[in-house]
């Protein structure tokens, strides 16, 4: 391990500069990573369950190389800048049940906000194609990058290292919102940007309470999996239809009464966990 003294002096940016720098290097190394996916797959016969694979390569090349670069730079010991700590297993029941009616909610959101910026046939087709599997093999692999990969890496990256970098500098309140707008910007997309703007909010949220990356983990690990679900089972339901982006904006909003219920879980969730969350915890890097 370096000295402190030498750890220090990599330190040369504030906060909000790191944050962009590391949102840059993201972007190139996903960008590069995906040129030369796609140049395997041409160079390669077809194979949808090869291309599910493949996938998640580009996404965990480049948030590994923030991680290592965040990690790098810092003074602190990565289990604390990360948040890795045992959860309080006790808080996840009501984890689930505010993550439950947010999915719900940002469904409802997602549509809305389709309605006011309709999305290119282009974006649509990159929306199914991450959900879409037709065999176990193909399952495997999208619940493997939206369940698995994307969840832990994300909130390593963002509620670990994001969060620690600017709660350092600006106290743990923007430490949250300023993670949260990372991620959110870090989607690129439009319509991605706004609901992952507040899912960070809440996902920050939960690492300051828990102090436990494990918990906004185990979240948006949820969050991802209801959409995988709804994707096999859309057939049964209009709102099943909803939650696996596979009708029309106009013909998918959540009734009234589904509307309350959501709004019902997440509250309650949220009153839970604030109820039943250690009184010590404060900043998640403390």
């Amino acid at each position: 391990m370096p000295a402190e003294g030498e750890a220090s002096s990599r330190r040369r940016f504030p906060p909000w500069a790191d944050c962009i720098l590391w949102l840059v290097a993201g972007w190139l190394a996903i960008f590069t990573a995906s040129i030369l996916v796609l140049a395997i797959l041409r160079a390669l016969p077809p194979s949808r369950s090869l291309e599910s694979f493949l996938s998640f390569v580009p996404n965990l090349l480049g948030i590994s190389l923030v991680l290592a670069l965040g990690l790098y730079a810092s003074p602190s010991p990565g289990v604390q800048v990360l948040s890795v700590r045992r959860p309080p297993w006790r808080v996840l029941p009501a984890v689930a049940l505010s993550t439950l009616g947010l999915t719900l909610l940002a469904a409802e959101l997602d549509t809305y906000l389709e309605e006011l910026l309709p999305p290119p046939d282009w974006v649509l087709e990159i929306f199914r194609r991450v959900l879409d599997y037709h065999t176990a093999l193909e399952f495997f692999g999208v619940v493997s990058f939206l369940v698995v990969i994307a969840p832990l890496t994300e909130e390593l990256l963002f509620r670990g290292l994001f969060l620690h970098r600017l709660a350092e500098g600006y106290g743990t309140r923007a430490g949250v919102l300023g993670s949260a707008l990372c991620f959110g910007v870090f989607h690129i997309l439009p319509w991605q940007v706004v609901g992952a703007t507040l899912v960070g909010i809440y996902l920050g949220w939960l690492v300051v309470k828990t102090r436990s990356v494990f918990v906004p983990m185990f979240a948006h690990a949820l969050f991802n999996l209801v959409p995988v679900v709804a994707t096999g089972l859309a057939s049964r339901s209009a709102i099943l239809r909803q939650l696996a982006a596979e009708v029309p904006a106009a013909d998918s909003h959540l009734p009234p009464h589904w509307l309350l219920l959501s709004t019902l879980a997440f509250a309650s969730g949220m009153l839970w966990i604030r109820r039943i969350s250690s009184p010590s915890a404060g900043a998640p890097n403390s």
